[in-house]
């Protein structure tokens, strides 16, 4: 081989080592919006609640502006669902009620947590429960938690917060605190959880024990 065709066959490699590096680079370019959402969502798993949480008889929360008590009946209220329909509480009389606020479809600790408690849907069912999930999101964002569920909530807009405050959650603005609501068949509260830190709520496991100590009582 002469030396002008080692350089020139020299010269192809580099030009096909740098096509290949700029391919890679648009590849990395494209993907990695999904990778980072990937791991941003596989690093938001929520932390368990404390046990004390768990088995407060008379509900658990270190809000201070939150107005629930056990046995005394949940605040009444209207939210339109993602079908267009309007909710109103005192209606699902007759229906336990578990009622879970979220901060939004954006955020993936409320995603992780509804993926985890999705899994007692079918228990929650057989044992009588109405489950709905109330968050600020508009029609879209509600859409858009619903496509990331294996099975379907009823999920409720309080794009106004008017719920979130007369329950006493609100944590600022535009968000709630999030919570976990049970209610019996006649709409009286019986256990709640509502916590500052959004990185914090009951699992899926944590909230089977309170529906077996209630049901036991």
């Amino acid at each position: 081989m002469t030396k002008i065709t080692a350089k020139i066959c020299l010269s192809f490699k580099e030009q096909d080592s740098l096509t290949n590096t700029r391919i890679d680079i648009v590849k990395i370019k494209t993907y990695l919006p999904l990778l980072c959402a990937v791991a941003l969502l596989a690093a938001c798993d929520n932390d368990p609640v404390s046990e004390t949480a768990i088995i407060a008889e008379a509900g658990y929360s270190d809000v201070a502006s939150a107005t629930l008590e056990v046995g005394l009946p949940a605040p009444d209220f209207s939210l339109q669902s993602l079908n267009d329909d309007w909710v109103k509480l005192s209606q699902l009389r007759g229906n336990k009620v578990l009622m879970i606020f979220y901060r939004g479809h954006w955020c993936p600790f409320c995603v992780g947590h509804l993926q985890d408690i999705q899994i007692m849907l079918p228990e929650l069912e057989k044992r009588g429960y109405q489950v709905l999930a109330i968050s600020p999101d508009d029609a879209t964002g509600m859409q858009k938690m619903a496509e990331r569920m294996d099975r379907p909530y009823q999920f409720l807009s309080d794009a106004d917060l008017a719920v979130t405050d007369l329950y006493g959650i609100r944590k600022d603005e535009e968000l709630p605190h999030p919570a976990m609501i049970l209610l019996d068949d006649q709409g009286i509260v019986q256990w709640f959880y509502i916590g500052e830190d959004y990185k914090t709520r009951p699992s899926a496991t944590q909230l089977q024990q309170v529906l077996d100590r209630l049901d036991s009582q």
